[in-house]
């Protein structure tokens, strides 16, 4: 990875060349077991007294960790120019922003979430 730099080495005023000011990018990392803990709670919150089965809970953070899957999978193939042009759809891009949107709301508590009977996942405004 290039380093990038916010300024370019001039000379000072005394002639003196300052070296530039080199910034790294911040990777971000995901905390899965504070994720986790997050939509288990939406989940319950969402179902009340009925209270929530594992497979539910296991269904839901399934759904969150492929939405993550997704966003390492398209930005490596971002970084490869023919291939993402071959593999990446706009149906592929649309369904991951939705996707990625949800689980944003789930996560700030904007958007809840639950699981329906058949197994599907319902989300409530």
């Amino acid at each position: 990875m290039a380093r990038r730099t916010t300024t370019a080495a001039a000379p000072a005023a005394d002639g003196e060349v300052k070296a530039p000011i080199r910034r790294r990018r911040r990777r971000t990392t995901i905390d899965h077991a504070a994720q986790t803990a997050i939509l288990v709670g939406a989940l319950l919150k969402a179902r009340g007294e009925s209270g929530a089965s594992q497979s539910a809970i296991i269904t839901v953070i399934e759904w969150a960790r492929g939405v993550h899957e997704e966003d390492a999978t398209l930005r490596q193939l971002k970084t490869r120019p023919r291939r993402a042009k071959a593999e990446i759809s706009a149906e592929r891009i649309a369904k991951f922003d939705v996707n990625k949107a949800l689980l944003d709301g789930v996560l700030g508590g904007s958007v809840g979430i639950n699981v329906d009977d058949e197994g599907g996942i319902v989300f409530l405004g």
